[in-house]
């Protein structure tokens, strides 16, 4: 007779349908999640770094070429290091003179460019915001669209520049104004990344009601948008002055073409002066300012010219070329003024509006002294 076995009412039978062997099958997809999140952390902090080193590279690259460009232009320009250079040969000097050749003062200007552009690279290198600035771009410089980056573009600046100076100092004219005509387009398209940028900066600013304090959006002016508007006119102008002087080369040319392509050049940088202050979205005053200095200085120039235009040029061709930069410095000073007068009473620098009511509103009524 067999006898059964007993079977413990409290031990729990297996359910056929579920192998007991087997782990829940979240489990195995739970571990495997976390261990795809590890694996993506680590690569992102691994590209992160990357990023890094790459944004120090361009860092040291746009400040290495800051030094060198305004050691080496500053020191052949301002303090004529080359002696048998153009700009520290006075004879060499004269051989290049036009109606167009400001009086040397001009050559001043290089200081507050380069200081700017010190400024510019301090800005964009060590300043703890400004540094972040889409204005800047490092952001871009990692990007596919590393073409709208304003530091990518500045070393091809500090070429051009170079290329400019070098070419003038041993007297290849058209080497000059092809630097210059470079160095131009880089800056302009610079000037055309940053309106860009700042319409879209003030369009975000707008759809969330936000304002920039007068000091931060200062700040960011003269730091990181003026260095470029003031060295933007100024190449304006060099190439004005090269394109006469490649001109003067010619010398089957009668001299009625010198003085109208002389007259022609400062009517058109009077028009280029008048169009970015009045005429585009944004106002460029830096390009204002450094056209100004430099009409200003070629009609001082023409009040005593030197002795190769008073052989070339009549008297009366002289006074007519002096009366024209006079009356286009005159205008061009005039709209500069205008202008940044009306944009301080539009941002209330001059704390002529936006006081507060008895209610305690703001308002922009006219208020009594």
């Amino acid at each position: 007779m067999e006898m059964s076995t007993p079977t413990n009412p409290m031990t729990v039978q297996p359910s056929p349908n579920i192998n007991s062997n087997t782990a829940p099958p979240s489990l195995p997809q739970q571990y495997d999640d976390n261990n795809n999140n590890n694996n993506d952390n680590n690569n992102n902090e691994a590209l992160s770094a990357e990023d890094a080193t790459k944004i120090q590279n361009l860092k040291f690259v746009n400040a290495t070429s800051y030094l060198l460009t305004g050691m080496m232009v500053t020191g052949v320009v301002l303090f004529k290091t080359r002696e048998e250079g153009v700009f520290g040969d006075e004879f060499l000097w004269m051989k290049y003179q036009t109606l167009l050749t400001p009086s040397s003062y001009v050559n001043l200007l290089w200081v507050p460019v380069f200081l700017l552009q010190g400024l510019f690279v301090y800005a964009s290198t060590l300043h703890k915001t400004l540094q972040h600035s889409p204005l800047v771009g490092y952001d871009r410089a990692l990007q596919r669209s590393s073409k709208t980056s304003v530091a990518v573009h500045y070393p091809a600046v500090c070429a051009a520049t170079l290329m400019t100076v070098y070419s003038h100092d041993y007297g290849h004219v058209f080497m000059a104004l092809l630097g210059s005509v470079l160095c131009g387009i880089v800056l302009t398209s610079i000037l055309q990344i940053q309106g860009h940028l700042l319409n879209e900066m003030e369009a975000a600013m707008s759809a969330t009601d936000g304002t920039m304090d007068i000091a931060d959006r200062t700040a960011q002016y003269v730091a990181l948008c003026l260095p470029f508007e003031l060295y933007g006119g100024y190449v304006l102008a060099l190439v004005a002055v090269y394109f006469n002087t490649f001109l003067a080369g010619f010398d089957a040319l009668p001299t009625s073409v010198f003085l109208v392509a002389a007259n022609a050049s400062l009517a058109l940088l009077l028009c280029a002066g008048f169009y970015m202050l009045w005429v585009t979205e944004r106002k460029f005053y830096g390009v204002g300012v450094a056209l100004v200095w430099y009409l200003l200085g070629v009609a001082i120039e023409l009040h005593t010219p030197t002795q190769p235009i008073y052989n070339e040029f009549s008297d009366g061709a002289i006074l007519t070329t002096q009366i024209i930069a006079g009356v286009a410095t005159l205008i061009l000073a005039t709209l500069l003024g205008v202008r940044v007068t009306k944009t301080m009473i539009k941002h209330n620098i001059l704390n002529c509006g936006d006081v507060l009511d008895e209610e305690g509103e703001i308002t922009t009524d006219y208020v009594h002294a």
